[in-house]
């Protein structure tokens, strides 16, 4: 047996102290009686009369027992349930190089990015998130997952020194993403693409096949202002400032080959671009069985209630009793 609510325990202490307060107001009732008359006795009716009264009031104890346990929801046996959830499988690819760190968009690219996919992960249901981080190479840094405590701690652990070489290879970054699924999965997967969308090596035929073969679907995010913002270029071993901006060609392109959606607002929430996968694609069904205890309260509610109409039905019989016992003395006396 399992007690679900413990907090209602202390309401048995109250029970000794009202039934102390009953016999003392029985002692009570018997000596105002005695001080009026001396030689007060009690026949065979009215004793029988009271016993029955005293009877009622112990029910009404013993409900009130039955009642307070029921408030602590006692649970026993266990009870199998089939469950069926739809979830959502998303990889999310976050753009790690060097002009993220541009501040066009506050408080930059990258911190702009690492913002909303923590806003998303906290407040979306059914998703399994894995997050790929990306710019001259590319790697795993979570697999999927739906311990989004633990997901948000490596989130904040990214930044563009997180990938050694530099520069911005979204190819190479797509097949690293398409790593994260099962293959032999037939469900429709998405990848949430966020770049500036300055893809500098490489060619998308090849990869793009593969998805769309695997039916993953990209979803990309331009971050940054149609007007750019400088940043210093590490691809080039001079290191000089250039203008970065959004490639949004690009990144309409993946969207567009794979059955996705671009988009290249500043301000997109990632809430937005759930909503509409989850109008393009299927999600993944699945059935897990669960085991719990039944709730057993009722049983303990049932006789409680039981207890209470007795000692309800005891008590008028009494006080009926009593008062055609007093009305044919009255009688008696005239």
């Amino acid at each position: 047996m399992i007690i679900s609510d413990f907090k209602y325990v202390f309401l048995y202490l109250l029970l000794p102290v009202l039934i102390f307060l009953f016999i003392l107001s029985k002692k009570k009732v018997k000596k105002i009686l005695l001080l009026f008359a001396k030689d007060f006795s009690i026949d065979k009716s009215y004793k029988r009369l009271s016993l029955i009264r005293n009877l009622s009031i112990i029910f009404l104890f013993v409900s009130l027992s039955f009642l307070i346990f029921s408030m602590m929801q006692p649970r026993w046996g266990l009870s199998e349930q089939e469950l069926k959830t739809e979830n959502y499988m998303i990889t999310i690819m976050l753009d790690l190089s060097r002009s993220m760190d541009a501040t066009d968009v506050f408080p930059s690219r990258l911190e702009r990015a690492k913002l909303e996919i923590e806003k998303f992960i906290k407040s979306a249901d059914n998703i399994s998130v894995s997050l790929v981080g990306f710019a001259g190479t590319s790697f795993i840094a979570s697999p999927f997952t739906e311990d989004f405590d633990t997901l948000t701690y490596i989130l904040q652990t990214l930044s563009t020194k997180s990938v050694s070489l530099q520069g911005t290879r979204i190819a190479d970054a797509l097949i690293t993403a398409r790593n994260t699924f099962n293959i032999n999965n037939d469900d429709k997967k998405s990848i949430i693409l966020i770049t500036d969308g300055e893809d500098h090596f490489g060619s998308f035929d090849s990869i793009l096949k593969e998805l769309k073969k695997m039916k993953i679907s990209i979803y990309t995010i331009g971050v940054g202002s149609e007007k750019g913002s400088t940043v210093i270029s590490h691809v080039n071993p001079d290191s000089r400032t250039i203008i970065s901006k959004r490639d949004d060609k690009t990144l309409e392109y993946l969207a567009n080959e794979t059955g996705g959606k671009s988009y290249i607002s500043a301000n997109i929430s990632l809430n937005n671009v759930f909503e509409d996968i989850k109008k393009n694609m299927k999600s993944v069904s699945s059935i897990r069985n669960t085991k719990d205890y039944k709730d057993r309260y009722q049983i303990f509610l049932s006789i409680s209630i039981i207890f209470i109409i007795i000692s309800i039905v005891l008590n008028l019989c009494t006080q009926i009793s009593f008062s055609n016992k007093n009305r044919k003395l009255d009688v008696a006396n005239e």
